[in-house]
């Protein structure tokens, strides 16, 4: 069976907010090594671990927000924002952007795929990922199908 959907354009806004979401997802570890670093008050009573552990954070925060924000404003990722349209098999994965230019991801290039209340999520990378609502399906059978193949390709639990 071959899945065509209809065009969409993700907003810069909701990828670099998909973006912080998948990175503090992939980098959970963050967060129990900044509590580490402000628990260490405990065994020495200085306000300055808190401000540090709190600092690190909110600089490591800014550093993704300000690739995202790069990411969107970078002629190379130009096509990314334009108008797309997939083209999904149990094979490959082709993102058109025209009639006439696709390209083919292959499943392989894709780490882990996440289906939300009403999108699919697939990462290829920390900052590099494919936003599929469900509005641009064009019936359930499709996004069963879609599911179906996801699942068999291990990418989706």
């Amino acid at each position: 069976m071959i899945v065509k959907t209809r065009k969409y354009k993700i907003p810069s806004s909701l990828y670099m907010k998909l973006g912080i979401q998948n990175v503090l997802r992939m980098q959970w570890w963050i967060f129990p090594l900044m509590a580490i670093v402000a628990g260490a008050t405990f065994f020495m009573p200085k306000i300055w671990f808190i401000t540090t552990g709190f600092l690190l954070f909110i600089c490591y925060f800014a550093f993704w927000l300000i690739q995202f924000y790069g990411l969107t404003l970078l002629e190379e990722n130009r096509p990314m924002f334009e108008r797309i349209s997939y083209e999904i098999t149990s094979q490959r994965l082709i993102m058109y952007v025209s009639t006439k230019q696709g390209m083919p991801i292959p499943w392989a290039d894709i780490i882990k795929a996440y289906k939300k209340e009403k999108y699919f999520l697939l990462v290829l990378s920390k900052v590099h990922f494919f936003y599929l609502p469900f509005k641009i399906f064009n019936g359930d059978n499709e996004i069963s199908f879609f599911t179906t193949v996801l699942k068999r390709k291990g990418l989706l639990k």
